[in-house]
């Protein structure tokens, strides 16, 4: 089971489309045993300990110690498909182990 935190400015919206697109990317990677939680910015150091990967929708300088990818491309849509292909890659690569 891979556990996907996806974080936004409120834990609301953004973390929404990001989730929805990040369900899309493992569907097309075969990736079936995931879950998706939602939290802020300011929510995402107290949540990280529950997390096998990390994505933001926004910058974030803290420290994570967790595979960590930027998913603004999911709201934005620039450079979409290579966003959709590094965050399949590392999907398939942590549901490996």
């Amino acid at each position: 089971m891979i556990n996907i935190l996806v974080a936004c400015g409120s834990g609301v919206a953004t973390s929404t489309l990001a989730a929805d697109e990040v369900k899309s990317v493992c569907a097309e990677y075969s990736i079936t045993h995931y879950k998706i939680n939602k939290c802020s910015m300011s929510e995402l150091p107290s949540e990280l300990q529950n997390a096998d990967v990390v994505l933001t929708t926004n910058n974030y300088k803290g420290e994570i110690g967790k595979p960590h990818m930027s998913v603004a491309g999911f709201i934005t849509g620039i450079n979409e498909g290579a966003l959709r292909q590094r965050l399949g890659e590392l999907l398939t690569e942590l549901n490996k182990n």
